[in-house]
Order: structure tokens, then sequence, then C-alpha cells
């Protein structure tokens, strides 16, 4: 009952897919209604809004994918440093940092290149002031939630994708091991990330599959097995959705 009602809850939104071609990652919503809009990120630190594509009467997303992408984020990141903590140093991610692992199981091939992937999507009216939910790429809606809730949270069988650009080519591939809590007395599960990742330079499409759960004794759903790949094209069965 708890899936199903999550399920319930969720704003379902397929999109077909257009293409990730001509530096433009573009679709349609179905049965959208909330007019012309854009589709922002919010900086945490600076309290600014990015833009970073648009959304159309019909439902039709764009949002370009530069070459520039990397040197667009450094800009960024040089703003956000000036209103930063004092003593805070923001870093950009590199392979190393965005793959880790607690555990060295995992190699990396040129791992310090920097890899920055577009953060969360938000779809907004063309002031930037009402949010109309956040987007995600997955196969499984319950996927998407579990997402848009900080990972926390039943989740389901499926996968999710995220779109990095990497500024040159490298690798990570192995096993990462970790133990995890369900907050169950001492229950506990170990839970893998299998890395079989190679990155070209540009931008790449990453699919995390979660391939096993865990189901707790207190009926909580947790991923248990997630690999973690490059795809050459996007998934069939892949679809949007708009959590609010």
């Amino acid at each position: 009952m708890k899936t199903i009602y999550l399920l319930l809850s969720l704003s379902i939104l397929n999109l077909h897919l257009v293409a990730v071609a001509q530096e433009t990652l573009s679709g349609i919503i179905s049965d959208y209604s909330d007019g012309k809009g854009l589709i922002i990120s919010h900086d945490i630190v600076r309290g600014d809004n990015y833009t970073w594509g648009t959304i159309d009467d019909d439902g039709l997303i764009s949002v370009p994918l530069s070459d520039s992408f990397l040197d667009e984020i450094k800009k960024m990141a040089a703003k956000a440093q000036k209103k930063a903590p004092r003593g805070f140093t923001l870093k950009l991610p590199t392979i190393e940092d965005t793959f880790t692992c607690k555990y060295p199981d995992v190699k990396f091939e040129n791992p310090g290149c920097l890899v920055s992937g577009l953060p969360d999507l938000m779809l907004t009216d063309n002031k930037k002031k009402e949010e109309n939910g956040r987007i995600y790429a997955v196969n499984n809606p319950v996927i998407a939630n579990w997402l848009h809730n900080n990972q926390k949270g039943d989740v389901g069988l499926g996968y999710y994708l995220m779109f990095y650009f990497s500024e040159d080519k490298a690798s990570a591939k192995g096993t990462c091991m970790n133990s995890n809590y369900t907050g169950l007395g001492d229950e506990n599960f170990d839970k893998f990330m299998l890395y079989e990742l190679e990155l070209d330079n540009g931008w790449n499409i990453v699919q995390y599959e979660i391939e096993e759960v865990f189901e707790s004794r207190n009926g909580g759903v947790f991923p248990e097995v997630i690999k973690v790949t490059k795809l050459e094209n996007l998934p069939d069965d892949l679809t949007w959705v708009r959590v609010n």
C-alpha cells in the first residue's frame, strides 16, 4: 500500500525524448498545460537561480548542452565562492570525487579529470516565481520520488539517468560496498555500487540501474545493488517524471 500511495502521489508526465544531439536535450511532456516557462536550478550558496532551458505551451522542453559547459560552471563557482562562508572553499568535482568510494575498490583512469553534471532541473514560469516541480529521467516513477526526497524513502527496481560533461576521457571501474542501517533495531545491509563507467570528452549519458533492492522487516525498500554505466543512446522505455 505504501508503494501504491507513492505512485499515486506523483504527478507523472510521460516524455518522449526527441534527441541528445546538436547540443540540445529536448522532448515533449504529454498533457502539459502550465504554459511557457523556464527550466532552472537554484544556487544554495548565492541564492541565485540559473536558467538552463525553456518549456513552451505544448510541453516541449529544450535544454542546450553547450560545449563550454565546464567554463560556465567555473564562472558560477567563482561567483559562489565570493559569498561562501569563511574557510569554505568550492571545488570543481573530478571523476574521482563524483564516483568516490569509501573503500579503495574502484580504480580510476585519469582521476583528476573534471566532471560536472546537469543539476536538478525545476520548471517555473517565465518570471522564475512559481515552481511547477522538478523533472527526472527514469523508467520507474517510484525512483523519481526517491530522488526528489534526497534518496530517502522507498525505492524500486529500474534506472535513472544523469547527464555529465567530462573534460577528457576517464573511467571508473570496480565495486564500492558500504554498510547501511535501515533504522529498525540492529538491521543492516550491504549496499553495492558496481562501476563499469568509461566517459568520453564532452557530454555523457550515465545510467544508474537499481538491479536489486533490500526489503526491511518494517516494509521499507532500499537500493541494494546499483550498476553505473555509460549509454550511447537513450533507452526506449525512458520517461520523464515531474514531482512537486
